[in-house]
């Protein structure tokens, strides 16, 4: 059998399994790459409520990181939840540092599908620019640019931004085409339209997408077809039951 290309979530541990690292080694595991994860936060909570949660610092994420790097090659690496800018400067520093050729993806988190708001990163393009200049695709959704960028407007912000990295605004929340994603990539716009008519919500359904085209990407697929083949993955996750608690599957 071939050897299946390694990737890396760094995310938060969700004890039910429907976000976070739980969520991306299941998503990992279908896409046929192996997945590696490391911990960013330790929450409590389940798919409807969030109790609490407990950050770890660049140093914790990083001692966890170190081991695998001196055994494996990962091709691709996802950051969710994180602590605020510079715990995620940090560790991005550190991983360009050792794996210079790594795709990283960044899915910023601003607010539990439960409910909890964290907003521990910073506004404004000046604050993310450091960051921006070392990641291959940030997947903010139209809420969490507003809030990112300080705009009025999300996809004039994700124009400007996509002059540092590709931005993929996601559009569960687009207002005006509600489930179209929009890929900015310097000047070029690609347009991903639903393929559905109807999906079911589902708890984590952010950190799935941007875990689908981490894989994607790592498989050798362009940074646009990762991002089509991850919009069909996730309307294929949304509906695989009628609950908050999706299945993975690419049945």
């Amino acid at each position: 059998m071939l050897e299946r290309p390694y990737t890396l979530s760094i995310a938060g541990f969700d004890p039910s399994a429907g976000a976070g690292i739980l969520a991306d080694i299941k998503c990992f595991e279908q896409h046929q790459v192996y997945g590696f994860g490391i911990c960013s936060a330790l929450t409590v909570q389940n798919d409807v409520d969030f109790i609490a949660n407990d950050w770890l610092d660049a140093h914790a994420i990083i001692n966890q990181i170190t081991p695998l790097l001196t055994r494996f090659t990962i091709r691709s690496c996802k950051i969710g939840l994180i602590k605020d800018q510079n715990v995620l400067l940090e560790v991005i520093t550190y991983l360009r540092s050792k794996l210079p050729l790594l795709k990283i993806i960044v899915d910023p988190i601003l607010k539990a599908s439960a409910g909890y708001n964290f907003y521990n990163l910073q506004r404004g393009l000046s604050q993310f620019i450091p960051v921006l200049d070392q990641i291959d695709l940030i997947t903010p959704n139209y809420d969490e640019l507003l809030v990112l960028s300080g705009s009025g407007d999300a996809e004039v912000a994700a124009i400007t931004w996509a002059q540092y990295c590709p931005v993929l605004l996601k559009g569960g929340h687009n207002p005006d085409a509600p489930g179209t994603d929009l890929l900015f990539d310097q000047q070029i716009k690609t347009v991903f339209k639903p393929g559905v008519r109807k999906v079911y919500q589902k708890h984590g359904s952010g950190c799935v997408l941007s875990a689908s085209i981490t894989a994607n990407i790592a498989l050798g697929y362009s940074l646009p077809e990762s991002c089509e083949r991850a919009k069909k993955y996730m309307e294929h996750f949304l509906n695989s039951n009628n609950t908050l608690l999706g299945y993975h599957s690419y049945d």
